[in-house]
């Protein structure tokens, strides 16, 4: 560090210790992986633990220096980037008691994947893990910074301490259980170049949890939403074709492990909602606010980075994992959806009755941002959300005479409704919600539309199905009468 401005910025960092570099500096192909890793059992661990640290073990000392086979995305393979360019990067990893092993993979993967020129440092945020010294054992390699908490923080305020000491123009946040492809950076960095607003993410590729076998995802999926909740939907193959196949494509919103942003854009927009806790609902705030106040979020299919899904978090939620996300989404309910919040409080109803805090703050922020409301976002960037009305939304039974529209027990894509005696039980007849959308026409049923597809052979042989909605769709458009028709 230049020690002026480390000690105006360790300054700024409170709850925090920015530990010094030792005397002896090591190049990570040249840092003790095996000692490192054997410290490591001499901490209490779970059955389950050592399980995945010994797996670990054995694919990090041995492939180490090979490099994984890339999993080539239509034209990948024949882009070049001139990395003398690009701008380096500061990779923001934070962590909480996390496996030695895990940690140590997607350090190693930063370090044996990414150009020297285009990283600038990694930084370490502790997040007051149990054992202190994995932080400390790190320090000797070159180009590693460490913070560590002094009390729990959490991985949102955890990454604003990390961007805080960040020296390179451009910050990478990456998730502590990940392992990073072959050329994974050079894409988002040219990106980011070209469009000093956008947020880019790599396609986040899948690490079993039990094997640690590396399992390509499927490149042309985005972030959509349910329950206020991170979906990945497959992207309508037109809008595809409509661009390069190596292009990145818009995304409503994005995970949030796993991304990259311009430093100033973002301190510009305000870092995170400091006040939120812990973990959960930040990703969909920093969604909304990009999209809302002049950025964009985009995929960059040739880049991919594997993540380890965990079927539980490793760690604890002060205040539990149920308050703690109906806080943080309740805070960006209240701040972005505007007129819409009665989606996010009738999705998750217990929402209501908890203390969000205050949003002085981040309304006045919205405010000097100039930022468009969230009817905007729904036009412009995701016109396929089903948004039903204020009114729209109860359990409907739709009837005429004696017989209903029938699920007939289908949920799946292309899934044929039917017509069934009105039993009066609710099931396949209300369970799930049969939607009107009277805006844009639309009859849903657990998020997916219904469609009446013509057959040539008579009318007698057309069919009702529920699909994927598409706004352009002419099929999934109805005209709703009152008396209703059905």
């Amino acid at each position: 560090f230049e020690k002026a401005s480390t000690n105006l910025k360790r300054n700024q960092l409170k709850n925090a210790i920015v530990y010094s570099k030792p005397e002896k500096i090591l190049n990570w192909k040249d840092f003790n992986h095996e000692a490192f890793l054997k410290k490591g059992s001499l901490q209490p661990e779970t059955k389950y633990q050592r399980f995945l640290k010994l797996l670990q073990e054995r694919l990090l000392i041995s492939n180490m220096r090979k490099n994984y086979n890339g999993i080539p995305y239509f034209s990948c393979g024949t882009l070049i980037y001139n990395v003398e360019t690009l701008p380096s990067t500061s990779v923001v990893i934070t962590y909480h008691n996390e496996a030695r092993s895990t940690l140590l993979r997607t350090i190693v993967s930063v370090f044996l994947r990414s150009p020297p020129q285009l990283l600038h440092e990694i930084i370490l945020v502790d997040d007051f893990s149990d054992d202190i010294t994995i932080g400390t054992d790190l320090l000797p390699i070159e180009n590693v910074v460490v913070i560590r908490n002094t009390k729990r923080e959490g991985l949102i305020r955890s990454r604003v301490k990390g961007s805080t000491l960040a020296r390179a123009s451009v910050l990478t946040f990456l998730d502590s259980h990940c392992e990073c492809n072959v050329n994974w950076l050079e894409p988002l960095l040219a990106r980011v170049k070209e469009n000093h607003r956008a947020v880019v993410a790599p396609v986040i590729d899948i690490i079993d949890k039990d094997t640690f076998k590396y399992v390509a995802a499927s490149a042309d999926l985005r972030g959509g939403l349910t329950s206020f909740r991170i979906i990945r939907k497959r992207i309508i193959a037109t809008e595809i074709c409509r661009k390069l196949l190596h292009a990145g494509f818009r995304t409503p919103v994005i995970a949030g492990g796993l991304f990259m942003i311009q430093k100033d854009w973002f301190e510009k927009l305000g870092t995170y909602d400091e006040q939120m806790d812990v973990w959960g609902g930040e990703n969909l705030e920093l969604s909304f606010r990009v999209w809302l106040c002049g950025g964009s979020l985009e995929i960059i299919p040739c880049s991919r980075v594997g993540h380890v899904f965990r079927k539980q978090h490793p760690y604890t939620f002060p205040g539990g994992n149920g308050n703690v996300f109906q806080k943080n989404t309740r805070r960006a309910a209240e701040v972005w959806l505007g007129d819409y919040k009665y989606l996010y409080l009738r999705k998750v109803p217990s929402a209501r009755y908890v203390n969000f805090g205050d949003i002085t703050a981040r309304l006045d922020l919205k405010k000097r941002l100039r930022c468009k409301d969230f009817d905007w976002y729904l036009k412009e960037i995701y016109p396929e959300l089903a948004i039903p009305s204020k009114e729209q939304g109860r359990y409907l039974t739709f009837r005429q005479g004696n017989v209903c529209i029938d699920s007939l027990g289908r949920h799946t894509a292309l899934s044929s409704v039917g017509i069934y005696r009105c039993h009066g039980t609710g099931g396949n007849q209300t369970r799930g919600r049969w939607i009107l959308d009277e805006t844009n026409g639309r009859l849903l049923k657990n998020n997916q539309c219904t469609a009446l597809l013509l057959s040539s052979s008579g009318d007698r042989d057309n069919v009702l199905v529920l699909m994927p909605c598409d706004v352009t769709d002419e099929r999934q458009r109805w005209i709703f009468e009152k008396p209703p028709a059905f």
